[in-house]
C-alpha cells in the first residue's frame, strides 16, 4: 500500500496539470470567440475554462451593439474570474511565505 503522501502528491499533480491546461486553452478559446484573451489568462483555472466554453461566440450577434454588449459581458466575466484567481493565489502564497513553508 502506498504512503498517504503519495496520494496527495498525485492529486496535487492532477490539479496542477488541469490548471495549466486551462491557463493555455482558456485565452485561446476567448480569442477564437472574439473576446480579450488577456482577461481570460488566469480565469480561475478549470472554472474559467468551463465558463468561456459555455459563452456564445461574439460573431453570433445580429447587430454591432449586441456584439459590443456580448464582448463587454464576457470580458468583464473574464476579468472578474482572473482577479478572483489572483487574490486567492496571493491569499495562499503570502501567508506561506510569512511562516516560512
Amino acid at each position: 500500500m502506498a504512503p498517504a503522501f503519495a496520494w496527495i502528491e498525485l492529486i496535487f499533480l492532477a490539479v496542477s496539470g488541469a490548471s495549466f491546461v486551462s491557463f493555455v486553452v482558456s485565452p485561446f478559446i476567448a480569442w477564437r470567440k472574439g473576446y480579450s484573451p488577456y482577461l481570460w489568462l488566469f480565469a480561475c483555472g478549470p472554472v474559467g475554462l468551463i465558463v468561456i466554453a459555455c459563452l456564445p461566440s461574439a460573431s453570433t450577434a445580429q447587430t454591432p451593439e449586441q456584439m459590443e454588449l456580448m464582448q463587454t459581458r464576457a470580458n468583464t466575466t473574464g476579468a472578474i474570474l482572473t482577479g478572483l484567481a489572483l487574490v486567492i493565489s496571493a491569499m495562499l502564497i503570502v501567508p506561506a511565505m510569512l511562516i516560512g513553508v
